[in-house]
């Protein structure tokens, strides 16, 4: 949490308007890896969670006639370079306005100095999803202070229209692909052609333990290997292995087919991660721990607690472990007894974005 960073949206004495939001990471089940023109290359389905992810806070720290950005030394400051595509964004006035003017509203903050405070409360870059309840963070908070004394306006349409969030999603997107899913929950499809939408059918309730094998930031960056996949020769057929799992696991969830998930899942994870091993030049994230805990579920191996665990890893040596949260209790305990070293989160399904109020 932010703590002494600030507390909810105000309007200061000098003027300046604050606005605070929180995003949660989400966890892709059916990945997308590889880009065409900027779009992913197959559809995409994820699980927002609801307490992990980033927390942003931008207020307006000085008047001025053109627009700039400052990062706060308080809390999580992103590299460099995350900072410069941070700028570019928000630079793009284009599709804010688009957006902006689609529902009524126009742009108050064409001009002046913004600071923005931002704090993950995960380890970032090491895949856990964290650029993107970044940029889904920055993008929600953006537009609270865009919207000016019309604020208490876009707050409520905000909660209480599916379509401002999808139109909010696309924006975010251009900064993030995989952030626009995180404005949505427990489920969000993203279809390069049709949008986001939420996935409410069947099964709904899991928790996601996350075992922290690696919090160094990771080499090879999400971006760099949207662009090394194309060159593995494992890369054709891609999307259609992974439309046909998409298919496979919104039925399962469907119809409570815990066991498919659990199959379906993993394959999905490791098929995305050979592409990986087989591009060129070839790298991998996983460490020993991450091909531990593949067999230790692809093989069921004796001693688990139940055969429901759904196992998936990101772009990144972190082991993501999904349960039936009725059943979270006893994996919790399998846990801390097959590796008492071992370190780990756990968060339960969420809604998605919200603004503090």
């Amino acid at each position: 949490m932010l703590g002494s960073i600030g507390s909810q949206y105000a309007w200061k004495s000098r003027g300046s308007f604050v606005v605070k939001v929180f995003a949660p990471v989400n966890i892709a089940w059916i990945k997308y890896m590889g880009k065409t023109e900027g779009a992913p290359t197959n559809s995409s389905f994820s699980m927002t969670l609801k307490h992990l992810g980033t927390e942003t806070q931008i207020r307006k720290i000085s008047n001025s006639d053109h627009l700039s950005f400052s990062y706060s030394a308080s809390g999580y400051v992103p590299p460099k370079t995350g900072q410069e595509k941070s700028y570019r964004f928000l630079m793009n006035a284009a599709p804010w306005s688009e957006c902006l003017s689609q529902f009524g509203f126009q742009n108050q903050a064409t001009t002046g100095t913004f600071e923005v405070t931002t704090l993950n409360n995960v380890p970032a870059g090491t895949g856990i999803a964290t650029s993107a309840s970044g940029f889904a963070a920055l993008t929600l908070a953006w537009f609270g202070i865009l919207v000016g004394d019309r604020y208490p306006e876009w707050f409520s349409l905000y909660r209480s229209s599916p379509k401002l969030r999808a139109a909010i999603a696309r924006v975010s997107a251009l900064g993030s692909g995989s952030s626009c899913r995180s404005f949505g929950g427990p489920f969000v499809e993203w279809d390069p052609k049709n949008g986001v939408s939420e996935f409410h059918d069947g099964i709904q309730d899991f928790t996601d333990f996350v075992l922290l094998i690696d919090s160094e930031t990771k080499e090879v960056s999400s971006s760099e290997a949207h662009e090394r996949v194309k060159t593995s020769p494992l890369f054709e057929g891609r999307v259609e292995r992974a439309d046909v799992r998409l298919t496979q696991v919104k039925n399962a969830l469907r119809e409570g087919h815990l066991q498919v998930l659990t199959k379906t899942v993993l394959d999905e994870a490791i098929d995305m991660h050979e592409l990986f091993h087989t591009s060129e030049p070839p790298f991998s994230y996983w460490r020993e721990q991450s091909r531990v805990w593949i067999n230790r579920l692809r093989n069921q191996e004796a001693g688990l607690p139940t055969p429901n665990g759904i196992l998936t890893l990101d772009a990144g040596a972190n082991v993501h472990l999904f349960v039936p949260t009725h059943e979270a209790q006893v994996w919790e305990s399998y846990l801390g007894t097959v590796d008492p070293s071992l370190r780990f989160l756990s968060d339960q399904s969420g809604k998605g974005a919200f603004y503090h109020d």
